[in-house]
């Protein structure tokens, strides 16, 4: 990942977003990771924003 260039930035996580054994998307990397192969990260601001499906707000109890 060459932070430098964000845009540009190449990587993978082999056991998913999640790393959660049974999530659906805990091994959805891992055929990619076996051949050696990476997909795109989103890293500037502005391609984090384009990109963001959904947001998770924790908040402290009350």
């Amino acid at each position: 990942m060459d932070l430098a260039k964000p845009t540009e930035s190449l990587g993978l996580n082999p056991v998913g977003q999640s790393g959660v054994w049974g999530d659906k998307h805990f091994a959805d990397q891992a055929q990619l990771h076996a051949q050696g192969q990476y997909r795109r990260q989103h890293l500037d601001k502005a391609d984090v924003a384009a990109h963001t499906r959904c947001t998770l707000s924790l908040q402290p109890p009350r």
